[in-house]
């Protein structure tokens, strides 16, 4: 006997433990088989479940905004220059250039020589590759070299030796193409075949110009192994000055070299950009405002700021009042080195900007710049006049004075805009706030919307507090023959914003981290719509004349009779979820058949139908279906075996060991 009630007590036991151990596994399985197999309109929105944590925080504005900071926004002048390509001076085109007067002929030169007089010769000679020409009868002559005046003067004397009484004019009909190269930091180095009447300027263009790293301002000329000439394009870009643009020779080399300083300039100045600084120029700050046009009319010269970078990587501020630079005290005149920032603030940023506020039936309130005498109708004027209720008879402005009770004016508009009291229309002081009343009792235009199954759907006007929903129906003509009242509702816009706390603070967790009642709680919220519905009884208004549901309607109220559907809809672990044809009659297990039957993880037992009215019924509830119907059928639990399995094992053992101890003790 003892050994009987020892066996009884172990298999309690471990029918006790395992029943208290299988729980733990796939507690959340019903709700999220709800979840999944839930109509969409049931649903849960994504947003809100799937919301990541962990998305980085990116601010709209990094680094420093002060003068250093400002410079690299800035554009490095001159380089506008290269953004069209350009072509070398053909033939046709140096007609259109005055022939310099220090051009000197070469090969490739084509020479017009005009004889006139006692003798009338016309010749076409074009210099060799040796610079000489045949002209008969002077012969063959050396003009590598010589200037145009040059070639003139001697043709002229050994002309003399064969002509009497003559004039002789020369022109150059075509000028010579010349090879030059381009290197250093331009975009595209290399050999340029151009006319002799293109200049270094031309060349550096037809090689792309500078690379951003390129410099403007010492570009050099070398030819016959020597520098020639530097040339600042910045004499150019100013003036349009071509002094030190030489003209090409064969030969020429362009080098381009780096850019080694540079300094910023913002602000109030009419050329803020990047510029660089011409090498062993020494400029100062007052070349920089010239080479950025001069200050604007806003500048504030007292403070003029200066961004230095220093040896060891920082910054220094220093400042310098622009008027003691104009009066010629050199002492102000900063010297400027490499990576110099300059910025010229505003007036208008040191001044304080005066407000004035208006709100109510105006066509755009809001706050206002006020400027000096500036009256209230002025300010009316600028917010675009009053709307069609603004009540005239009063507007109230609030006069406000820090560290002093607010005061209160009473203005009358209509006295303002007739002239009848000049001192209504007042002048506005620094942040006064002016309030435009709406007319009592206001009430333009209030209407309704019908829509759906109605002979006449649209929109209707209503008398406030005296047209009910009977007036509205009969207007609309009644019911189309699809209507279905059972589903037709009013809607009524909320015109208070609500604010749940708890819903908020359910939104910002995850699913796993709510409970099972704050998760139908979350679902709920989520799909309660921002429109307000207002439960109405259609058939009883309608086909029994109840009163109590003739409700008085509202402006915006909208009414919505929906068309009877044709299906019931089967959902969930189905073999095919969706629509089947009504049948009169017909049981659950015919629209189940339709849909391809339960599938192979459905819970039939917990099968639900969602009445056309919303309520929600077990299966061997329902006596006969309906259009509109949903039948809903859920999935089973997913269920761990193996953990289950693992810790039922873990337990008997744990009971067994116990038993032969007992049984051993006994014994």
């Amino acid at each position: 006997m003892n050994r009987m009630l020892q066996w009884a007590w172990f298999l309690l036991t471990f029918f006790v433990l395992a029943g208290e151990a299988v729980p733990q596994y796939g507690s959340n399985a019903g709700a999220d088989s709800l979840k999944n197999n839930l109509p969409q309109r049931f649903q849960p929105s994504n947003y809100y479940l799937q919301k990541s944590r962990f998305a980085p925080n990116r601010g709209i504005f990094s680094g420093n905004q002060g003068a250093a900071g400002k410079a690299s926004q800035l554009p490095v002048f001159g380089f506008d220059l290269f953004r069209r390509p350009a072509s070398p001076v053909s033939g046709q085109e140096a007609r259109a250039f005055t022939l310099p007067a220090n051009y000197a002929l070469g090969p490739g030169d084509r020479i017009g020589v005009y004889l006139l007089g006692t003798v009338q010769q016309n010749m076409d000679v074009m210099v060799n590759v040796e610079g000489k020409i045949f002209l008969p009868p002077a012969g063959v002559i050396h003009v590598w070299g010589m200037k145009m005046d040059e070639f003139r003067t001697l043709l002229s004397r050994r002309l003399s030796q064969y002509y009497d009484n003559f004039t002789l004019d020369i022109m150059l009909l075509q000028p010579k193409n010349v090879m030059v190269v381009v290197v250093g930091d331009v975009q595209q180095p290399g050999k340029y075949v151009l006319s002799a009447l293109n200049t270094v300027l031309d060349a550096v263009i037809m090689a792309g110009g500078p690379t951003p790293n390129g410099s403007l301002r010492d570009i050099q000329l070398i030819r016959d192994g020597e520098r020639f000439t530097a040339v600042d394009l910045y004499a150019f870009l100013m003036s349009g000055q071509t002094n030190e643009d030489a003209f090409l020779q064969a030969g020429d080399r362009i080098y381009v070299p780096l850019s080694q300083h540079r300094v910023s300039i913002a602000g109030e100045v009419k050329r803020p950009s990047i510029f660089e600084l011409k090498p062993g120029g020494k400029e100062r700050l007052s070349d920089l405002i010239e080479l950025a046009g001069g200050f604007t009319d806003f500048a504030f010269l007292d403070k003029i700021e200066i961004s230095r970078l220093q040896e060891h990587g920082h910054r220094t501020l220093s400042y310098t009042d622009y008027n003691d630079v104009v009066s010629g005290d050199s002492t102000y005149n900063l010297l400027l080195q490499n990576h110099d920032s300059i910025r010229v603030y505003s007036k208008l940023e040191q001044i304080h900007e005066r407000q004035v506020s208006i709100f109510g039936e105006i066509r755009s309130p809001g706050t206002y710049v006020l400027q000096d005498n500036m009256h209230l109708s002025d300010l009316i004027l600028k917010a675009g006049s009053l709307t069609r209720e603004a009540y005239r008879l009063e507007a109230q402005v609030a006069r406000i004075d820090p560290g002093e009770p607010t005061t209160f004016l009473k203005i009358s508009i209509d006295e303002m805009t007739n002239g009848a009291n000049g001192s209504s229309d007042i002048i506005l002081a620094e942040d006064d706030q002016v309030f435009i009343r709406r007319i009592p009792e206001w009430e333009v235009g209030l209407l309704v919307e019908v829509r759906g199954e109605v002979m006449f759907p649209g929109k209707y006007a209503i008398v406030k507090d005296s047209t009910y929903l009977s007036d509205i129906l009969q207007q609309a003509d009644g019911f189309t023959e699809d209507a279905f009242l059972q589903e037709a509702y009013v809607l009524r816009p909320s015109t208070h914003v609500k604010f749940d706390k708890e819903f908020e603070r359910l939104k910002e967790m995850r699913r796993e981290e709510m409970s099972d009642l704050e998760y139908q709680y979350f679902v709920m919220r989520q799909n309660s719509a921002e429109i307000e519905q207002v439960v109405v009884n259609f058939e009883k208004l309608v086909y029994e004349k109840d009163r109590s549901e003739d409700i008085i309607m509202e402006h915006g109220d909208i009414i919505v009779v929906p068309r009877a559907p044709k299906v019931v809809t089967v959902t969930g672990s189905v073999a095919r979820p969706g629509g089947v044809t009504y049948v009169p009659g017909a049981t659950k297990d015919y629209y189940l058949g339709k849909a391809g039957g339960a599938s192979w993880d459905a819970q039939l037992r917990k099968t639900k139908i969602i009445k056309v009215t919303g309520e929600v019924l077990d299966d061997e509830d329902v006596d006969e279906f309906e259009p509109g119907d949903i039948i809903w059928v859920p999935r089973k639990s997913d269920k761990k075996f193996w953990p289950v399995f693992l810790q039922t094992v873990t337990v008997a053992a744990q009971l067994a060991s116990i038993y032969l101890i007992i049984d051993r003790s006994l014994d």
